[in-house]
């Protein structure tokens, strides 16, 4: 992350989007949230959770991603538990599995920004 965070001229001098998004995986209580937390806070980053609720649109969860300070990470924890072939688990959860794609790397998504999910089946 470090090093993603010291390229910011690489990406705009070779044309590349500069955000990054992290996978952490593994069995529940491995730490994958407390490391996250501890990431942020060496790099002196603020940690902003997003928790997917009912009324999630793919407008709001691109909002609240594009709307997270500078200098932040952004935590969504569990994304294994949000889709289930590709559909919502929740059938009141309108945030589709295309919206929540393209807002994290899609056109509208927002330069310099860290996501970090966790999932326990990756």
């Amino acid at each position: 992350m470090k090093e993603f965070v010291d390229s910011e001229e690489w990406y705009k001098k070779m044309g590349v989007p500069y955000r990054r998004c992290y996978l952490l995986y593994g069995p529940p209580g491995t730490g994958k949230s407390s490391f996250t937390q501890a990431l942020a806070g060496h790099m002196k980053y603020s940690i902003c959770f997003i928790n997917v609720s009912d009324s999630m649109t793919d407008y709001t969860f691109n909002h609240l991603l594009n709307s997270a300070p500078k200098k932040s990470v952004i935590l969504l924890e569990d994304v294994d538990a949000m889709f289930e072939g590709r559909k919502n688990k929740e059938h009141a959860n309108r945030l589709t599995y295309s919206g929540f794609l393209n807002s994290l790397d899609g056109v509208r998504s927002q330069e310099g920004r860290v996501i970090i999910m966790t999932t326990n089946h990756k």
